[in-house]
């Protein structure tokens, strides 16, 4: 064989060698959900259990807390949450449940304060993990996405590539009857490499398919009818993801596995998952006057005075524009997402 074919050969071996290395590096994290602090009861003993039980343990990188620390979205015991997750001899990266969303006293803004925001984003040894908020953004109200964290996404997504493996973490499930606008979500990420969503919500151990893609639902971090609590660890090999219920004081046990190679779904998806608007045929008198599209999330009434239109949104802006044709007059940053209807007035 010619040298320098068979040296660009060996270069070539070489390097595809290092990055499937770097790719498919074995680490483990542990994943807390569904925690539901109160001022009184066992749940916080049972998060201080799990905590002592991750330090415990060799060769955890870092923990995922993927929403309902709290049972009532207080202020008091998402601080007591944050202290307690302080002890953690690893990092950790959060998201909101609805519990600290829905029962929210505080306009849905409490968690952002508290945490320091509602989405993380990191690398770790190959693989991208996103978290975000999956809602509701009202007390009361649906699951819901909002257009500023699928634009987030979409970005996120773009720079780090087609081929990067890329972990979703949100605490809702992507299905429906949980999020309302979960197609908007599963067809932003088609086009990427999604190894698997991750989150909790239902309180115990669920392998689901968002129109597709692989989906993992985890264990509440409560005891429940049981002695003790618990949470799951995840391993990832170099071509394989598996999942292990951890339960405190005991052996953990396996019950999930993924191929981190093989892809779970086509580029396309489903074509009968999205809503039907066709009430909307059915009122010709009703028409557009205009349309302005922010990009952001608006979750409240507009008010109408002095031939302006006032509308609030989940970014803090109080926006006023021209009741005539929509044209932007001015904008407000308040500090903190509008959830209420503007009060218009002389």
């Amino acid at each position: 064989m010619n040298k320098k074919i068979y040296t660009g050969i060996l270069f070539l071996f070489a390097v595809l060698t290092g990055i499937r290395a770097q790719i498919g590096e074995h680490f483990r994290f542990a994943l807390l959900t569904d925690i539901h602090v109160t001022q009184k009861g066992t749940a916080f003993d049972d998060l201080q259990n799990s905590i002592h039980q991750v330090n415990r343990t060799q060769d955890i990188d870092f923990v995922l807390v993927t929403g309902d620390i709290t049972e009532e979205g207080d202020r008091a015991s998402m601080q007591r949450v944050k202290a307690a997750l302080g002890q953690l001899k690893v990092k950790y990266y959060i998201i909101p449940g609805n519990h600290e969303t829905k029962w929210s006293e505080s306009g849905v803004t409490d968690f952002g304060h508290v945490f320091g925001g509602e989405r993380f984003k990191f690398e770790h040894k190959g693989f991208l993990f996103l978290g975000f908020n999956s809602g509701p953004l009202m007390r009361m109200a649906d699951g819901h996405v909002v257009p500023q964290d699928i634009t987030w996404l979409k970005k996120e997504l773009k720079e780090a590539g087609k081929e990067k493996p890329v972990f979703l973490v949100t605490h809702y499930p992507m299905l429906k009857g949980d999020v309302d606008n979960w197609y908007d979500v599963t067809d932003a990420v088609r086009p990427y490499n999604i190894r698997a969503f991750l989150g909790g919500h239902y309180h115990l151990n669920k392998f689901f398919s968002y129109d597709g893609i692989p989906g993992i639902i985890n264990r509440s971090n409560l005891r429940g009818k049981e002695a003790i609590g618990g949470y799951n660890i995840y391993e990832i090999t170099p071509d394989s993801l598996l999942v292990y219920e951890q339960k405190i004081g005991k052996e953990p046990q396996k019950w999930c596995s993924l191929s981190l190679v093989h892809s779970y779904y086509d580029k396309k998806g489903a074509t009968d998952k999205y809503p039907d608007y066709s009430v909307n045929k059915e009122y010709p008198q009703v028409k557009e006057k205009w349309l302005v599209q922010t990009g952001i999330g608006i979750y409240c009434s507009p008010a109408i005075a002095d031939k302006q239109v006032f509308v609030g949104d989940d970014m803090g802006f109080l926006t006023s524009y021209s009741l005539q044709k929509g044209k932007k007059q001015w904008s407000f940053h308040s500090g903190n997402r509008i959830v209420g209807t503007p009060a218009g007035g002389a």
